[in-house]
């Protein structure tokens, strides 16, 4: 029968080399991937049903065309946002939004909190949380910005 230090080493040995695995394998997940995709597509805003002064709790939804910077029309667009702080006789609000970006190879859902002052252009981080048909595992993030009827969608997509 072994020692129990011997039995001590070998245990803390098998206990790192766990450790290791467990730690290791999903940080490598993605490593040397070089699958991401750039995508820049602009909204035109076409119905907004977001009030013009927003109560904390309100929700809203908007629909938009998707066209690529050089304006070829690319698809559709829907937004459904609520308001998670909005201070009373502020123009301030604090909405959660859920995006989706519907294209002819398939759809890319977003989500993002993004606080704004009235109505002025307001860039924030989106992150892509899944799609459908060619981005059918999108992950990633990227940057939205908010201007008058126009959002821009600057997306780095890894499927």
């Amino acid at each position: 029968m072994p020692s129990a230090i011997v039995r001590s080493a070998v245990t803390a040995g098998a206990l790192a080399a766990a450790l290791t695995l467990s730690l290791s394998s999903p940080a490598t997940a993605d490593v040397g991937d070089e699958d991401i995709e750039r995508l820049k597509l602009v909204g035109v805003i076409k119905t907004d049903s977001s009030p013009y002064y927003a109560l904390t709790g309100d929700s809203w939804t908007t629909y938009m065309h998707l066209y690529t910077p050089d304006d070829k029309r690319v698809g559709d667009a829907s937004s459904r946002c609520s308001a998670v702080e909005a201070p009373l006789f502020e123009s301030r609000v604090t909405t959660q939004c859920t995006r989706v970006l519907r294209m002819k190879d398939g759809e890319i859902t977003l989500h993002d909190v993004i606080t704004r002052e009235g109505k002025q252009r307001v860039t924030a981080k989106t992150a892509i949380a899944g799609g459908t048909g060619k981005y059918n595992d999108a992950e990633g993030e990227g940057h939205i910005t908010l201007d008058g009827d126009r959002v821009v969608f600057d997306l780095y997509v890894d499927d």
